[in-house]
Parts: C-alpha cells; structure tokens; sequence
C-alpha cells in the first residue's frame, strides 16, 4: 500500500444537538484503556488477560466564547452533566468521513488568561464507555 496523508482542515462537532466546531482549535479522541491485568493460574496454560474497561477521553482545544451561545458558555451551563456528542471527521472528504459519538461528561472550563492574548481554553471531556465508531 502506498503512503497517505492528510491536513486535518474540518470537522462537524455537536454537544447536545449544539454545532461547536468553529470555535475547535485542536481535538483528540484519547484512547486511555490499559492493557487489562495478567492472571496466572497452576497450570501448564494458565496464562490469560483479564481486559480493562474502555476508558476514552475528548480533549479539545477551542477559542473561549462565553457568548450566550458559545461553547465556553455551553461547558459551565452544563457542568457535570452527561451530553451527547458526534464528531465527524473529515467530513468533505467521501471514503474517509468517520465519525465517533456517545455521551461525554462536560465539565466547566477554565476562565482567564494573560493581557491581550486570545483567550483559549483547554479541556479534557470524559466518554461514557467506548465511543462509537462508524463511516457514514
């Protein structure tokens, strides 16, 4: 097979029903589930794993938007409750759109920052078991 690449340039990203992803900076879908635990039993072949359970994480990266409407706005709004979400990536692009969805647990951000910078924010966003992972 041939080498591939591509820029990440668009995504479609709701909580809720609500489309954030012109304020997304950077995302990732963090895969954080251990290798599970080795067990042994007294017996010629009694090496087996016993698996973790899924652990996954959205962490993103977007300009604050404490509008009535905004993302920064949505997270405190919502603080410690479990939401819906999809995250289309690749959207435009036929043969590679995959999306992931389930629920993540928001939590508020962050607020403030240095004089005159642009004012960011960064938060990592617990998902409820293993996303769901489909090509539309």
């Amino acid at each position: 097979m041939s080498t591939h690449n591509r820029r990440i340039k668009q995504i479609e990203f709701t909580l809720a029903g609500v489309a954030f992803q012109c304020q997304v900076q950077n995302w990732n879908m963090a895969n954080n589930t251990e290798d599970g635990e080795k067990l042994y039993a007294q017996c010629p072949d009694g090496e087996f794993r016993e698996d973790a359970d899924p652990d996954y994480a959205l962490e993103l990266t977007f300009f604050s938007d404490w509008r009535s409407d905004g993302i920064s706005d949505f997270l405190t709004a919502h603080d410690m409750e479990w939401v819906a979400f999809q995250l289309d990536h690749h959207p435009d692009i036929v043969g590679e759109h995959v999306r992931w969805t389930g629920e993540v647990k928001v939590r508020a951000p962050n607020a403030g920052g240095e004089a005159r910078a642009t004012e960011m924010t960064e938060v990592t966003l617990p998902v409820k078991g293993k996303p769901v992972y489909t090509r539309p």
